[in-house]
C-alpha cells in the first residue's frame, strides 16, 4: 500500500506530529546548540516556532493544501523564534510559495516544495553558513527529489530526504569548526530533521503504513561525542533583538542594509506590511529606535546571549545520551588547488584539510602538492588539482608521495571538485569514494568567464585582446560584450532538461549587489531551477559557473 497524494488535513496532521517529535527531543537538540552563539535554546526555538505554525494551520485545515500551507507559513513568521526558527520560517514560506494553488500534493511535488524552502531559506540569510539547517534542508530536497524520479510514494520520498539529510548532517563538523570543536552536529540541522522523521511517521501511522524498512537506525546526534568548552567564549554582540514591524511599504532591503551595521546574525524577512526581524547587537535600542519610524513595533524580545551562555554552560551534560565512545581520528585527508579568499573558505568548510594557492596563471608544482598532503598527517590524501594544467602534476605528486597512499580526483574546476566533495566521507572506502567523486564530478557542467588577453579566432568567433569570452569546460565558446550577458549564454548553452541547480562564484572584480542582480535575473529566467551566488573572490575570472 503507498501513500500517493496528501491534503490540506493530511499536511497539518504530519506537521503536528513533526512538532511532537521535536518536542520530544528539544532538550537534546538545545544541548548542541553552539552556532552561531552557544546559548542552548535551538530546539525551543523551533518548537515554538513549529507551534505557531500548527496553530495558525488547524484553522484552515479543511481548506486545500495550497492554503493550508500559507496559513502555516504566516503562522511560523509570527511565532518565530531565535534565528533557527526565523529560518525555519522561510523554509515554510518557500513550501507554501510551490504549494500555492494546490489542491493536495504528490511525492513530487513535496520534493520540489522542499527544494523551494532551500532556496528562500537561503536567499533570507545575507551570509549564508554551509555546515547549518541551510544545508540540510537543501539535501533534505535533493534526496527527496532523487527518489521522486523512481516512484510517487510520499513516504518514500520524505523518507529518502530524510536519509540525505543525516548523511549531510554528520558531515557539519566537517564544515564549522566551532561544531568540530565542540564535538557536535549543527543543533538546527538536527532539529529538523527531527520534525521531518515525525512529519513522516504521521503520515505512515494515519495511513496504516509500515515503516519498518525505511527507519534510520540511529541518528547522527548519538555518534558524536559533546566536549563543552573548558572556557565560555565572549560575544562580539551580546543582545539577541527581535520583532514584528507591522507597516506599509517596507523595504526589507532597506531594512537589511541599515540594521547590518548594528550586529550579525541579521535576519529580516517578510512583505511590504510585516518584517521578522531577528539581529545579535549592543544596542538593541537602535534597533528598536530605526524600525520604529516604518512602523508599529510587535512581539519584542531581547535577550542577553551571555547570560545566556553562562545558564547554557552550567546544564552541559557531563554523562548524557550525547556522549558516546570517542570518535575515531579520520583516514582521508583532502587536498585542493584554489585561489580567491572565498573559494578558499567554501573548500576548507567542505573538509579540504590543505588549500594550495594556484590556477591558470599560477600552477602549483609537485612539491607543493608533496608539502600539502604530508601536512594533512593523515595516511591517505585526495588531490583535486581543479584546472586540467594541473592534472598532471598532481598525478607525480601521487607517484611520489611516501608513506602515504595519494590519488587524484582529476577535477578540470573548482566547481567540480564542490560538487565531488558531497561523496566525502572521511572514515570511508579510498577506492569507493574516489569513484564516487569522479562520478560527481562529471555530473557537473562549468564554465568560467574572463578577459581575452590577445587576439585569436576560435571555434568561429573572431576575439580581440578585451573582450569578455565565455569558457565552457576547456573550449571558449562565446564571446560577449559584458559579464552578464556572458553568464547568461555560457548557462543557456549549458542546461539541459535534467538541469536543476545554476552556482555562480563571482570573482575579485564583481561587487556583490551586480552578483545579486544577476542572480535575480537568472532566478527570472530559470524559474524552476536553484541559483545560487557565493563571493570567490577569484582572480582573473569574473565568474566561476556551474550548471548541474
Amino acid at each position: 500500500m503507498s501513500l500517493l497524494y496528501i491534503d490540506g488535513s493530511d499536511f497539518v496532521r504530519a506537521l503536528k506530529g513533526g512538532t511532537i517529535k521535536l518536542e520530544s527531543h528539544r532538550d537534546q537538540v538545545d544541548q548542541l546548540n553552539v552556532f552561531p552563539v552557544p546559548d542552548g535554546d535551538t530546539g525551543t526555538n523551533m518548537f515554538l516556532t513549529l507551534q505557531s505554525a500548527v496553530k495558525e494551520g488547524e484553522k484552515s485545515q479543511h481548506q486545500p493544501l495550497g492554503k493550508v500551507a500559507r496559513a502555516v507559513s504566516a503562522g511560523s513568521l509570527m511565532g518565530a523564534r531565535g534565528n533557527s526558527g526565523v529560518i525555519l520560517s522561510q523554509i515554510f514560506r518557500g513550501i507554501a510559495f510551490y504549494l500555492d494553488h494546490k489542491e493536495r500534493a504528490a511525492g513530487s511535488d513535496l520534493a520540489q516544495a522542499f527544494k523551494a524552502g532551500s532556496r528562500t531559506a537561503y536567499e533570507a540569510v545575507m551570509k549564508p553558513v554551509e555546515g547549518t539547517i541551510l544545508t540540510i534542508i537543501r539535501e533534505i530536497g535533493r534526496g527527496c527529489e532523487e527518489e521522486a524520479k523512481k516512484n510517487d510514494d510520499v513516504i518514500k520520498v520524505l523518507m529518502a530526504g530524510i536519509r540525505s539529510g543525516y548523511a549531510a548532517l554528520e558531515k557539519t563538523p566537517l564544515m564549522l569548526p566551532v561544531l568540530r570543536e565542540a564535538g557536535v552536529v549543527d543543533a538546527g540541522g538536527q532539529g529538523l530533521l527531527f520534525f521531518m522523521e515525525g512529519f513522516a511517521e504521521a503520515l505512515a501511522y494515519d495511513n496504516q503504513l509500515n515503516l519498518d524498512g525505511l527507519r534510520l537506525s540511529s541518528t547522527a546526534a548519538e555518534k558524536v561525542e559533546f566536549s563543552p568548552p573548558e572556557e565560555l567564549p565572549l560575544l562580539d554582540y551580546r543582545y539577541c533583538t527581535e520583532l514584528l514591524l507591522k507597516g506599509q511599504g517596507l523595504n526589507i532591503e532597506v531594512i537589511k542594509n541599515n540594521l547590518g551595521i548594528l550586529g550579525d546574525s541579521l535576519l529580516a524577512v517578510g512583505d511590504d506590511k510585516l518584517v521578522k526581524v531577528h539581529v545579535h547587537t549592543n544596542h538593541p535600542g537602535r534597533v528598536l529606535e530605526f524600525c520604529v519610524q516604518f512602523g508599529s513595533l510587535n512581539d519584542i524580545k531581547i535577550n542577553n546571549m551571555q547570560e545566556e551562555v553562562h545558564q547554557h554552560r552550567n546544564n552541559w551534560p557531563k554523562d548524557t545520551e550525547l556522549r558516546s565512545s570517542p570518535a575515531q581520528a579520520p583516514k582521508v585527508g583532502l587536498v585542493a588547488v584554489g585561489s580567491g579568499q572565498g573559494v578558499k573558505e567554501i573548500l576548507r568548510s567542505l573538509g579540504v584539510n590543505q588549500v594550495v594557492e594556484g590556477g591558470q596563471t599560477m600552477n602549483p608544482s609537485t612539491e607543493d602538492l608533496l608539502k600539502a598532503c604530508q601536512a594533512t598527517k593523515l595516511p591517505a590524501v585526495i588531490i583535486f588539482p581543479n584546472n586540467s594544467n594541473i592534472i598532471l602534476t598532481a598525478q607525480q605528486a601521487a607517484l611520489l608521495a611516501e608513506g602515504q597512499e595519494v590519488r587524484v580526483v582529476a577535477t578540470r574546476s573548482v566547481m567540480q571538485c564542490i560538487s565531488a566533495l558531497i561523496e566525502f566521507d572521511p572514515d570511508g572506502d579510498l577506492d569507493d569514494m574516489v569513484k564516487a567523486m569522479e562520478e560527481e564530478a562529471r555530473r557537473v557542467k562549468y564554465a568560467e568567464i574572463t578577459r581575452a588577453v590577445r587576439d585569436s579566432k576560435v571555434n568561429g568567433l573572431d576575439i580581440k585582446t578585451g573582450h569578455i569570452i565565455g569558457i565552457i569546460g576547456d573550449s571558449i565558446k562565446i564571446k560577449a560584450d559584458d559579464n552578464q550577458s556572458a553568464v547568461l549564454e555560457v548557462v543557456k548553452q549549458m542546461k539541459d532538461e535534467d538541469s536543476e541547480l545554476i552556482t555562480l562564484f563571482y570573482g575579485a572584480d564583481i561587487v556583490e549587489n551586480d552578483a545579486q542582480e544577476l542572480k535575480s535575473l537568472l532566478q527570472d529566467l530559470y524559474a524552476e531551477y536553484e541559483v545560487q551566488v557565493h563571493y570567490g573572490g577569484q582572480p582573473h575570472y569574473s565568474y566561476y559557473v556551474s550548471v548541474e
